[in-house]
C-alpha cells in the first residue's frame, strides 16, 4: 500500500529474479530467498531516487549504470548467521529461540545486517 504512493521517473530497470517472485506469498520461504528478495525489492524502489540524486554531471545512462552497478556490488549475501538459544519462560517452560543475521558485502564498514 505504502509503495503504491511512490513518485518515480522510470529510471529503474531492476527486475526481480523468476525464482524470487513468489516469495511474498509462499507459505514458509527460506530465510535467504526473503534476504535476497528484499533486497530486489528495495532496489526497485529505490533506484530511480538514487539516479536522480546523483550529484554528477553526467548523462542519465551513465548515472544509471553507477547505480547498478553499486547495487550489485551490494547484492552479495557474505554471511548467515543462525543461533539458536534456550529461554526459560516464567511458568517455567522452556523454548527454543531462534534468530537469524544476514550481512551483505563489506562495501560499507562495519557491516550492516538484521
Amino acid at each position: 500500500p505504502a509503495a503504491a504512493n511512490i513518485c518515480c521517473r522510470n529510471y529503474a530497470s531492476h527486475e526481480i529474479p523468476d525464482r524470487l517472485k513468489e516469495i511474498p506469498t509462499s507459505a514458509n520461504p527460506r530465510f535467504f530467498d526473503m534476504v535476497e528478495y528484499f533486497f530486489h525489492r528495495a532496489c526497485q524502489v529505490i533506484e530511480d531516487k538514487l539516479v536522480e540524486d546523483m550529484k554528477s554531471r553526467v548523462s542519465i545512462e551513465e548515472k544509471k549504470k553507477k547505480v547498478a552497478g553499486i547495487l550489485q556490488l551490494m547484492q552479495p549475501c557474505d554471511h548467515i548467521i543462525e543461533i539458536q538459544f534456550p529461554l526459560r519462560r516464567d511458568s517455567g517452560d522452556y523454548e527454543m529461540i531462534l534468530g537469524y543475521r544476514a550481512q551483505h558485502s563489506s562495501h560499507r564498514t562495519p557491516t550492516k545486517g538484521g
